[in-house]
């Protein structure tokens, strides 16, 4: 029923254009309703346009060091905030923040205003005592409608190890399509879009000489923690960088799949994001989907993953991979809810191994 209630006020609010309304919503509504409409306009991936290079030299110069690529809003509060930075060779290195947001109301007369976001950390619980500014990102000045945003944004310390916050900077995006829209709600595709824990990765293959089979989820903490914490100053990883003891999978409406590294503390230590898509040539829909990395098209990354069984707690998937030594072998991925409770996954120490695991 809330699904439908939602569908009413999405009609509700395409007025809102003829209606000539900046805030994107119908003034004739409810104070409560345009609250609800502003709230379901604001979920979504939001492709951020690039500013404009200041000046007419050749050189581009941007308002700020650190660029703000897109930013995607999720029903439940949680946020994913995705930034760049050009390095001294001109070579792009992007990072995720996530956590999450809190929304700041303001009556004017008959119109109910959004005035102000802030996006927190992933302990952060909402109060009657709004922040004054954002731990890690401050935006004002929304002009919000189904399909496009405006805002002035500010970044916080919470960036500060990544970025150069600098002033606020007057920013521009559209809203992605979602994945699929026509889908039944007790399809696949919705059962699908949650925040799964990798409890089991498992590798099998028909070849009897595989090397490698069996568990195989310690081995992907490993590979993740010599890719972050390797020193190529000494040779070695460094020895305060943490290990991962856990990993979930989130998967969104809009296309969005963000794998994140915890450790034992529940620390986020990286993030690995891409872009994902239902194959359509399946004989039963929504049950292979296609993935890729941003900078890839999916023709180039060619990975299919099979949609093995899902229910609302727990997901299991897999995939088949050609190794050219030794054939064929099938990856099955286990997941639960990532809400649910877990215990850490012991791998041992990594720095009792070298990058090949040996």
């Amino acid at each position: 029923m809330k699904a439908v209630a939602y569908s009413l006020l999405a009609l509700f609010s395409l007025s809102l254009v003829s209606c000539g309304s900046s805030s994107g919503v119908d003034p004739h509504l409810s104070l409560e309703e345009q609250q609800e409409v502003t709230e379901i306009n604001l979920v979504g991936k939001w492709k951020i346009r690039r500013p404009q290079p200041i000046g007419t030299s050749n050189k581009i110069v941007f308002p700020a060091d650190c660029n703000i690529d897109e930013i995607e809003f999720f029903d439940e509060g949680d946020y994913i905030l995705a930034v760049s930075i050009l390095d001294s060779e001109g070579e792009e290195t992007s990072k995720i923040f996530r956590g999450k947001y809190d929304l700041l109301f303001v009556e004017n007369g008959d119109d109910l205003l959004l005035e102000k976001i802030v996006l927190m950390e992933q302990n952060y619980v909402s109060s009657s005592n709004f922040p004054a500014v954002g731990s890690i990102a401050t935006i004002d000045q929304i002009e919000l409608t189904e399909t496009d945003v405006s805002f002035r944004i500010q970044l916080g310390e919470g960036t500060n190890e990544f970025c150069n916050t600098g002033q606020a900077i007057e920013l521009s995006g559209d809203k992605e399509e979602q994945v699929a829209p026509e889908a039944e709600e007790d399809s696949n595709h919705f059962l699908i879009q949650n925040e799964w824990r990798i409890t089991s990765v498992t590798i099998s293959s028909d070849n009897p000489d595989t090397p490698t089979e069996g568990e195989i989820l310690c081995e992907l903490f490993e590979s993740e923690y010599f890719d972050r914490c390797y020193d190529e100053a000494t040779g070695e990883p460094s020895t305060s960088c943490p290990q991962a003891t856990t990993v979930t999978l989130l998967i969104s409406g809009y296309g969005t799949y963000l794998f994140s590294y915890y450790d034992f503390n529940d620390n986020l230590l990286s993030t690995e994001q891409g872009d994902w898509r239902w194959r359509t040539d399946t004989t039963e829909e929504y049950t292979v989907f296609e993935v890729k990395s941003p900078d890839d098209t999916f023709e180039e990354s060619d990975i299919r993953i099979n949609v093995i069984q899902v229910s609302e707690v727990a997901l299991q998937l897999s995939e088949t991979q050609n190794d050219p030594d030794y054939g064929e072998q099938t990856i099955v991925y286990s997941l639960q809810l990532a809400s649910l409770p877990y215990r850490a996954t012991e791998c041992g120490d990594f720095t009792n191994y070298n990058a090949g695991g040996n």
